[in-house]
């Protein structure tokens, strides 16, 4: 498998076991993928104990065995998107956490043998790219799934806070493990999220024109970062969306948007909530206008839409779709509403 030889040869050069073969090989593999390039590179970078610029071989070999281990030691699960006449890339959304556990462990190793030097790593990382999905678990126990183009940090060491934090950029699903007085924080731009132990949502993309989350079980408390802090407790099948301010200027700080909340209603046939359902691998629209369902769009299957006018963008539509390929559900949009579409590569071209 590409991705096991490509940690291999990366365990290999770390430990100074590579040879120039290998060396060459990995450099081709990464030249491939700038993504994973650009993260070897912060691993490469670790800095090293100034006044000992050597690492024993006891040390390489322990970080070399670790690396190895990284993929079942920290499984994801990959939630593939259908996608027409083209192998589905495997997404490697684990590799940022992959290369941020990798660092807090080299601090781990550099502090009991260099423990003046020591410094705390502070934060882990996993994201997944347009087109993929993934699930992760954190350290305490608490389950995630990460919706496409999405982003989340946390602290490896949250078993020994306070508190549990982890900041949000984008779409995930939490499924929070109780703990006695360490509330679980969720930090978006817009809003924050305090729980306790519960099932929810949080949708936060940058560039969105709301911000929501969206409770299943339990409760949630969220404070609103708008300009002025509100808080607001939702009791279970609850949705708060808060409206994005289009203020622009100095004064954008001081404009509240405003914000509602909804209750939210499975389907009659299966109980499906279409605020979780791409969780299960469903793409869902209620109603929805052309150019929204658009930027799901783009994000399920790593393309770009363009419209030719805004009457386009207007359309509205209803729909659910599992495993189809953008293709198929275009085709299916175009039964109830006329236009044509032309695709080239991962460019769409909406017309009349």
């Amino acid at each position: 498998m590409e991705q096991e030889r490509i940690w291999l040869l990366m365990g290999r050069k770390v430990s100074g076991e590579a040879t120039m073969e290998e060396l060459r090989e990995l450099e081709e593999l990464l030249q491939q993928d700038p993504e994973l390039r650009y993260k070897y590179s912060v691993l490469n970078s670790w800095p090293e104990p100034a006044h000992n610029r050597e690492w024993d071989k006891k040390t390489n070999n322990a970080l070399e065995k670790h690396l190895l281990k990284m993929e079942t030691v920290f499984p994801k699960e990959e939630l593939p998107v259908k996608k027409e006449g083209r192998n589905i890339r495997k997404i490697i959304s684990v590799l940022s956490l992959l290369v941020l556990v990798l660092g807090g462990y080299c601090a781990y190793l550099l502090m009991n043998k260099y423990p003046q030097q020591g410094t705390k790593v502070a934060i882990a990382s996993i994201l997944t790219r347009d087109g993929s999905r993934s699930r992760a678990q954190l350290p305490d126990g608490t389950e995630i799934w990460l919706n496409a183009g999405s982003h989340l940090t946390y602290d490896p060491d949250m078993n020994n806070l306070s508190s549990r934090e982890v900041t949000l950029t984008g779409e995930a699903f939490f499924e929070v493990t109780k703990s006695a007085g360490k509330p679980f924080y969720i930090h978006t731009a817009k809003m924050d999220i305090k729980v306790l132990g519960t099932s929810f949502n949080v949708k936060a993309y940058t560039g969105d024109k709301t911000t929501e989350a969206t409770l299943i079980t339990g409760a949630v408390e969220v404070t609103l970062n708008d300009g002025v802090a509100r808080s607001i407790k939702l009791i279970p099948n609850q949705k708060i969306i808060l409206e994005h301010s289009n203020g622009t200027g100095p004064s954008k700080a001081s404009i509240v948007a405003g914000y509602r909340v909804e209750n939210i209603l499975g389907t009659q046939q299966d109980g499906m909530v279409k605020e979780t359902a791409w969780r299960n691998n469903f793409l869902v629209f209620d109603n929805e206008r052309f150019e929204d369902i658009a930027v799901k769009m783009e994000r399920w299957y790593d393309i770009k839409i363009h419209f030719a006018n805004n009457k386009l963008k207007n359309y509205h539509f209803t729909g659910t779709f599992k495993n189809e390929s953008f293709p198929e559900v275009l085709e299916a949009l175009k039964v109830t509403s006329s236009f044509h579409c032309r695709i080239a590569s991962n460019e769409v071209f909406i017309t009349q």
